[in-house]
């Protein structure tokens, strides 16, 4: 389905120079809406504003923004007291620098790591973010599953880095714990669906997937698209070496909590306000 802008809404989204913020940039503008992309270190020569999570905003920042998609989220760190002072603090700065601002609407993208007892730090702490959103207004909250496209990032980007490489990897424990997988392409057109409608949207967070979850294992092959003889090895144990690594001040695309988010994932999601929404997700299983 193609949606073409009705509106010279003025849209602001932060982590436009990151894997999926950049991309929503791009389908807005390739719309037709104005964009303000807001990012740490700006382009030379760009129109692109310098802001980050660790910043105050200025008064003048967002004094042109119509609409806000904050989509920004620092993943260096995996310990709870350093996810929450960078990303939840930030995004209350954001947030009340938006209001401050008369931004009219606000559009958070969460993650389906975010639910009800959740042990995951960054789910934890993007629930407090969903919930100050929540103290704004009518803001949109969006929960993207496991996102995927021509260039994953995260965990998969990772895992098929390996796969591309040779077809004997190792995986994390027997890769039988279920996902919900979400095209980059479809949440794209929620996104856009949700800029473009004002009135009428569901006020509990839109989960953004396919609703019929695979195992990591069969994410992997069918991304990799080739045969790959997996070597299990037991997440816990992985679990362990990645705290070790984080320990020692040594950084990798896989984070320790991150891990904990896909073993430990929603084990009954609701589909329910996003089905009432003419948005389909297309599954990975087809």
């Amino acid at each position: 389905m193609s949606i073409a802008a009705d509106t010279q809404e003025t849209i602001g989204v932060t982590g436009a120079s990151g894997y999926l913020g950049s991309r929503i940039a791009d389908h807005l503008e390739a719309l037709g809406y104005p964009v303000i992309r807001l990012v740490r270190n700006p382009r030379s020569g760009s129109d692109e504003r310098a802001w980050s999570l660790a910043d105050t905003p200025d008064a003048t920042l967002l004094s042109d923004v119509d609409l806000l998609i904050h989509c920004a989220w620092d993943m260096r760190e995996s310990a709870r007291d350093a996810v929450f002072a960078t990303n939840v603090a930030g995004t209350e700065r954001l947030l009340d620098a938006a209001r401050n601002a008369g931004v009219k609407r606000q559009m958070l993208i969460s993650s389906m790591s975010a639910y009800s007892g959740c042990e995951s730090n960054y789910g934890q702490a993007k629930l407090a973010a969903e919930k100050l959103a929540g103290q704004s207004g009518d803001a949109i909250i969006i929960r993207p599953g496991l996102v995927y496209g021509d260039a994953p990032g995260g965990v998969v980007g990772a895992m098929l880095g390996i796969a591309r490489i040779t077809p004997v990897m190792p995986m994390i424990g027997l890769g039988n714990f279920q996902l919900y997988t979400c095209h980059e392409d479809d949440l794209l057109e929620l996104i856009a669906y949700c800029v473009r409608t004002s009135d009428g949207l569901p006020d509990e967070p839109l989960l953004a997937a396919a609703s019929q979850s695979i195992a990591f294992r069969d994410v992997i092959r069918r991304l990799a698209r080739r045969r790959l003889l997996f070597i299990p090895i037991p997440w816990r144990l992985v679990w362990l070496l990645l705290k070790g690594a984080e320990a020692l001040g040594l950084r990798s695309r896989i984070k320790s909590d991150s891990l904990i988010g896909l073993v430990r994932s929603d084990p009954a999601p609701d589909f329910s306000a996003t089905a009432r929404l003419p948005i389909s997700f297309r599954s990975l299983l087809r």
